[in-house]
């Protein structure tokens, strides 16, 4: 046996290409493991250990009477919970909107990050994402209202670290919302109209119990527990969702990888027959014959694997860090779980090693005479057959007996092509679509520019605009669904059923198409739905959908709103308009840009930039590893050929042309197939985070993606058979006399 692994280190010289492409399709499936089970870890541990420290809420909430100051110790004594009372105004300057808020001492503490607090009254401290996005520095100055403030510090509070303005919204704002602090004496010159109370819930609050006491006596306006608030829960979602992305990753790009190889180690069993044969026939035993091929899988297994964890290891911190684009700047410690580790390194390693104990197994079956001909697997023979009957070039019928002939080698480079081509038009197609989806939703929302969220019932409206009546409620499973009130004849609403036709929703319960989605609720049932302020039930029939893949709604009358939601049916919360109207500041909860919109995909494409070319990169290295050893393969099963072809004068160029364009027609079919499945997995992406509470988006790929895809996929391909032109030239005349038998 010690004679027999002499072997390994003359056969990795002589097959280096191939080593080397194992190994850099493992380091690149397994860095995008490593990448996003160290990112998901840290944020996770930051997450769990920030909120302890900075007094995570359980709930926030809004009433349209304030409660009584003196009331709120007597509510938490009652209740056994914690509750605060927080003041707050938004402020917009130039298109920009500051949320200045009161400071609070039991609830969403707020942590210096970077600076310090403020001790005078013409000092602020501000969220640091906005100031990292927007070039803001310790001690520059920043006019909020009509004053002029010195920026201090940078802070973070702990229901804020994913920086949505709005708590339905599908991205973080850090272009033009940002959090502030200020004095108490300073906050006060402010005149902060809105109100927003905090609790944290004891081991024995009874909940439903304070949520109705609090409905019956100081009415209700919203209520948002932690548990389905965006801005909290995407920092523990979203990291286990990078988890959940991770294991994926490793299941499947190894298994993709595992096609490549397995296949690629099969030919080389293989190619080896004769040795196998001859071993066999020097009475080396088949489980030791098995054990010495079975290495050969492992070399790239555990030298990628190894190397990967090691470069993933040193870089831990860096790696994890590029999964932060999405929150605000965290201060996390990045590092590799040696169980994570291990398991990166034995799966690939031990898939490797099957498909090369499998192929060898496979062989040893046959006769040895067979082994010791070369032929045991019958390739050659049926290879040898194909069009030897057809009268056409000799050139064709060496390429259609190199594709077919060898169906395993083609698969490889349609394999490769497809792959390369997919994941580059899938990143793209990603960059793509949420561009695109930034006009859509507007579109989606209707035609107005404003809406202004009041924070108490109205009824009558001297301000303009379309009034709403606005709700929310929740289903069985405490998933929240919005309630819209409004005129049959609102001109902002564009009320369309998918086959776009108008919808006059009259006294019936509309959906839009995402809550017919997320909800998985159709046209014709009735449904029960619980109303999250009152904890009243009610059983509705939903009476149709309108087409709307960007707010989860129930669309109605304000008549039927106000049944459902409990408010009185002669009044309104919201308007919703297209200019700025004149609504005083100390009525207004909320204001809603429809531009916001178009600012949060701006965001998003815009952090994303970094990890298209990523994907992009990822693309391209599979693409050129694939066809070029792929080819490479060929170019080593084919030696006989070639020489015979310089035996017969044939120069370099045409025998490339002859040898190396036998593939030629798996790139337009790679490149084509890898188009549908785009569309596929983008979809089924999509729909995977709408459950992460974001809006459907259409998949759209751009005509420029396609160029640039189908380019690179080209030039991986061509660039491929360009390095492999040295193997030919490398090919000696003698090469075909020294088997005549082929």
């Amino acid at each position: 046996m010690m004679k027999l692994n002499k072997r390994y280190t003359r056969n990795i010289r002589e097959n280096l290409s191939f080593y080397i492409a194992a190994t850099v399709l493992t380091v690149v499936t397994l860095l995008l493991y490593f990448l996003f089970n160290i990112a998901g870890n840290a944020i996770l541990d930051f997450g769990e250990e920030f909120f302890a420290r900075n007094r995570l809420e359980d709930a926030h909430f809004s009433t349209y009477m304030p409660i009584p100051h003196e009331e709120l110790p007597e509510l938490e004594e009652k209740y056994g919970l914690v509750l605060e009372a927080q003041r707050y105004i938004n402020i917009e300057t130039d298109n920009v909107t500051a949320r200045v808020f009161e400071h609070t001492e039991k609830v969403d503490l707020y942590e210096v990050t970077q600076g310090r607090d403020v001790d005078r009254e013409n000092e602020i401290v501000i969220s640091e994402g906005y100031a990292d996005a927007n070039g803001v520095g310790l001690g520059s100055s920043m006019k909020i209202g009509e004053k002029e403030y010195t920026v201090v510090g940078f802070m973070q509070r702990p229901d804020y670290l994913y920086m949505l303005e709005n708590e339905d919204d599908s991205y973080k704002n850090i272009s033009t919302f940002f959090l502030c602090y200020m004095t108490e004496d300073a906050f006060e010159k402010l005149d902060a109209a809105g109100c927003q109370y905090l609790v944290r819930y004891g081991e024995n609050t009874d909940v439903a119990a304070f949520r109705k006491e609090v409905h019956e006596n100081w009415y209700m306006r919203s209520y948002s527990v932690a548990s389905e608030n965006n801005r909290i829960l995407m920092v523990d979602q979203q990291a286990e969702m990078f988890l959940v992305m991770s294991y994926v990753l490793l299941c499947i790009l190894p298994l993709v990888a595992v096609a490549l190889i397995s296949i690629i180690i099969s030919r080389k069993v293989k190619s080896e027959q004769r040795m196998i044969g001859t071993l066999s026939a020097l009475g080396y035993k088949k489980s030791q014959l098995m054990r010495h091929y079975a290495g050969f899988g492992a070399i790239p297994g555990l030298f990628g694997g190894i190397l990967t964890a090691v470069v993933s290891a040193a870089a831990a911190q860096p790696l994890g860090e590029m999964a932060l684009a999405d929150y605000e700047p965290m201060r996390i410690t990045c590092k590799l779980n040696p169980l994570d580790t291990v398991l990166g390194i034995l799966l690939p390693t031990a898939l490797y090693v099957i498909a090369a104990l499998l192929s060898v197994r496979r062989l040893l079956k046959k006769d040895t005479v067979l082994l010791l001909n070369g032929n045991a697997d019958g390739s050659r023979k049926r290879g040898r057959r194909l069009l030897a009957d057809k009268k056409i070039h000799f050139s064709k019928k060496i390429a259609v007996r190199s594709l077919l002939g060898n169906p395993a080698r083609s698969f490889v480079v349609l394999l490769g092509v497809f792959l390369g081509c997919f994941i580059m038009l899938l990143g793209q197609g990603f960059f793509d679509s949420i561009n695109y989806m930034g006009g859509v939703a507007a579109d989606a929302l209707g035609s107005y520019e404003r809406q202004y969220v009041l924070n108490e019932l109205l009824a009558e409206n001297p301000y303009g605009g379309e009034p709403l009546l606005v709700s929310s409620m929740e289903d069985g499973d405490g998933n929240f669904v919005s309630v819209i009130g409004t005129a049959a004849d609102n001109r902002y609403l564009n009320l369309k059923d998918k086959d776009g036709n108008a919808v006059f929703i009259g006294d019936g319960y509309y959906i839009t198409s995402l809550a017919e989605l997320a909800l998985g609720w159709k046209s014709g049932d009735i449904v029960t739905v619980y109303n999250p302020l009152s904890m009243e039930e009610s059983e509705i029939k939903i009476a149709g959908v309108i087409q709307n893949n960007v707010q989860k709604s129930i669309i109605t009358s304000e008549k039927s709103a106000a049944q459902l939601t409990g408010l009185d049916e002669n009044s309104f919360n919201c308007i919703i308009c297209d200019t700025v109207l004149p609504v005083p500041e100390s009525k207004v909860a909320q204001e809603i840009r429809k531009s916001d919109i178009t600012d949060q995909v701006k965001t998003m494409t815009g952090q994303m930039d970094f990890l298209l070319k990523i994907i992009i990169a990822l693309g391209v290295i599979i693409c050129i590893a694939a066809v070029y050893v792929a080819i490479n393969m060929l170019v080593a099963e084919s030696r006989g050929n070639i020489s015979m072809l310089k035996v017969l004068g044939y120069d370099d160029r045409r025998i490339n042309r002859i040898v190396l364009r036998s593939h030629h027609i798996l790139l337009p079919i790679g490149i084509l197939l890898s188009i549908p499945f785009t569309y596929g997995a983008a979809h089924a992406f999509f729909l995977m985070m709408v459950d992460y509470g974001v809006m459907l988006m259409d998949v759209y790929v751009s005509p420029k993606s396609y160029v640039i895809s189908i380019f690179l996929t080209m030039a991986c391909y061509f660039g491929s058979l360009w390095l492999l032109r040295r193997k030919v030239k490398k090919v000696d005349m003698i090469e075909s006399l020294k088997d005549n038998r082929e």
